[in-house]
């Protein structure tokens, strides 16, 4: 079993809209969700989820389940666009976090790596997989003016692909006036 940090890009009041008032079905993500993992039973019972997120986002949020986690994950799907991705076998979580922990918070900062990867969205968060957070434009442009490396340095190939492509995404994000999503699960 593997774990993927999904980066997307998009609009954080595009999805939060989405959230407390729903437009999407579960027919329109079933058709763009491809091979990610999104539960059948969220499609399967997408009015009642798409119908608890609307509540919990009007009412300030709350901790999300998996099955509501998944839910958020697939609006997150359904509204922003592919940026790449970084994954990990279950056994090596370990060194993917301190992957993040240390060459990629030197390159991105703290705040921008934690926000990345799990943050409120419309009041709601998740302490379960999936987890969503996100960076804000104007998060991502401070960091793009602040001096990302055009290089990883001497990392190792898997550790240096992962920053260079965290690093290219929070720059094409920030210049394309976008808000960027991780997704990990």
């Amino acid at each position: 079993m593997g774990y993927t940090l999904e980066l997307r890009a998009g609009s954080v009041d595009g999805v939060v809209a989405e959230l407390r008032e729903p437009t999407l079905s579960g027919a329109d993500v079933a058709d763009q969700r491809g091979d990610d993992d999104l539960l059948d039973e969220v499609v399967g019972r997408w009015s009642e989820f798409a119908h608890a997120a609307a509540q919990a986002a009007r009412a300030g949020g709350g901790a999300l389940d998996a099955g509501m986690a998944s839910y958020v994950v697939a609006v997150v799907h359904g509204t922003t666009h592919w940026y790449g991705a970084l994954g990990h076998s279950s056994s090596g979580g370990e060194d993917f976090r301190a992957f993040l922990a240390g060459p990629v918070v030197q390159a991105l900062g703290g705040d921008l790596v934690r926000h990345l990867l799990n943050r409120e969205l419309a009041g709601m968060s998740s302490g379960e997989y999936p987890s969503v957070g996100w960076v804000s434009n104007a998060e991502l442009r401070a960091a793009v003016a602040g001096g990302l490396p055009d290089d990883a340095g001497d990392l190792g190939t898997q550790d240096e692909d992962g920053l260079l492509q965290l690093v290219a995404a929070v720059r094409r994000a920030a210049a394309g006036g976008l808000d960027l999503f991780g997704v990990y699960g």
